[in-house]
């Protein structure tokens, strides 16, 4: 036999309907439906009262909150929103300080960026494209010119207001730093322009290992940018890390 189902106001409904019909004390069935007395008292006065609506679960929502936005202010904020898409939650509250002396209490930007979120004001953020890593699990280095590790240490700012892109690459067998350039521009003419010095004074490796930022790779297929794919037209392998996880190119 297949199992009935049924819920809690068709329960109540039951209930009701055996109590109209009589041959039951309250006490009996109550004890039949397994609640007690008090419950059966409350539903039948609340089918009394209401009708069989007075059976329904009744939203748990609080009819008034002391800390709920007023209308009003959502307007202005709304509409300061609308005159100034760019403007975020902390730029909004300052303008409309300054505008409206008379409201002394404005919501804090939390509240501000909730409820630009919930009026479809906060375009979602772009979801990353992670890049797929080359070659896992990474080979073993057993001699010279088997992998190279190439990255960029950051940028900085010199004395004279110059950009500094230093770009280093090591041996992963010897530890042997082959290069440590500044380049004007992380860019792909500027590594193939020190990379091509590089196989000319060292020979070209078997791997080269890199994270996951340009000019190594780039959101095409595969993960594969212009540089990359003058390495593999090169005969050369490739390997890149996982991202978030510099010590794989740590050295």
């Amino acid at each position: 036999m297949a199992w009935k189902e049924t819920n809690v106001f068709e329960e109540r409904m039951k209930f009701v309907v055996a109590w109209k019909r009589g041959g039951w004390s309250l006490t009996d069935l109550c004890h039949e439906f397994n609640i007690s007395r008090v419950t059966g008292y409350k539903y039948l006065e609340q089918y009394e009262r209401y009708g069989i609506d007075g059976l329904k679960d009744k939203s748990r929502r609080p009819k008034h909150h002391p800390h709920q936005t007023r209308k009003k202010i959502i307007e202005l904020i709304l509409q300061e929103r609308k005159d100034h898409p760019r403007w975020g939650a902390r730029k909004l509250l300052a303008s409309l300080s300054a505008r409206f002396h008379m409201i002394r209490k404005w919501p804090h930007p939390s509240t501000v960026g909730r409820i630009l979120k919930q009026n479809n004001l906060i375009k979602p953020p772009k979801r990353r494209i992670r890049k797929q890593s080359i070659e896992q699990p990474f080979s073993h280095a057993l001699g010279p010119n088997d992998i190279w590790c190439a990255d960029f240490k950051g940028h900085f700012t010199v004395g004279d207001g110059e950009r500094c892109t230093p770009l280093t690459v090591t041996d992963a067998y010897s530890r042997f730093l082959l290069c440590c350039e500044i380049v004007p521009k992380a860019d792909t003419p500027n590594v193939i322009n020190e990379f091509t010095k590089l196989f000319k004074l060292y020979g070209m490796p078997i791997a080269i290992r890199t994270d996951n930022g340009p000019p190594f790779a780039s959101n095409a297929l595969a993960g594969l940018s212009k540089l990359s794919v003058w390495w593999i037209k090169l005969g050369i392998k490739l390997e890149r890390i996982e991202p978030g996880k510099p010590q794989q190119n740590g050295r």
